[in-house]
């Protein structure tokens, strides 16, 4: 019977250890799918505003630009640096009076905690002026990275990386030419 005793409490632990690992799992496992949840939906965020820029109804971007854009917005670009909604419209404005028929062709798009890497193929067709590059008709592809970051369900913040603005320019007929050295020989 005292053995019985001894064995009563001793399962009792163990039972109360299981179940606190249980629980301390569980609690983990629901975090992270919680996690999974928002970076899925980071991931869904950015990828409608890559499908509303590429139907090319300048009223229906601008009124995503209004709700998914908070006003102190900044996005970093190679070329560029833009600050909150009006200078994204203005930039939209400027892309849709030089190009047409825009399409980011989405590779990869990744989401770790509240940032979104978006890798894609960008292509349009040149149709009014762009960098004093009369239109020429030509359709320009380029590589793409987006980094987005997301804050309160709001696309906060964006870095823009594309090798190609010298492969754009190029592909618009720009020559590259030296620079003609402006050199006194020494005598």
């Amino acid at each position: 019977m005292k053995k019985l005793l001894m064995i009563i409490p001793l399962v009792i632990l163990l039972c109360f250890t299981f179940s606190c690992q249980d629980k301390a799992a569980m609690a983990e496992l629901e975090e992270f799918k919680a996690q999974a949840e928002a970076e899925d939906q980071n991931k869904a965020l950015v990828k409608r505003w890559f499908e509303e820029v590429d139907k090319g109804d300048i009223e229906s971007i601008f009124a995503l630009v209004d709700q998914i854009f908070p006003d102190d917005y900044i996005s970093h670009g190679a070329d560029y640096g833009l600050h909150g909604p009006k200078g994204l419209k203005e930039h939209i404005t400027s892309s849709q009076n030089s190009f047409s028929d825009m399409q980011h062709i989405i590779g990869n798009n990744f989401a770790e905690e509240n940032m979104v890497a978006t890798q894609c193929t960008f292509r349009a067709t040149h149709k009014g002026e762009y960098m004093g590059i009369p239109p020429t008709g030509k359709q320009i592809t380029f590589p793409v990275l987006y980094i987005h970051r997301i804050e309160d369900g709001k696309i906060k913040e964006a870095w823009i990386d594309y090798d190609s603005l010298l492969s754009l320019a190029m592909q618009l007929g720009m020559e590259l030419k030296p620079k003609k050295a402006n050199i006194e020989l020494q005598k």
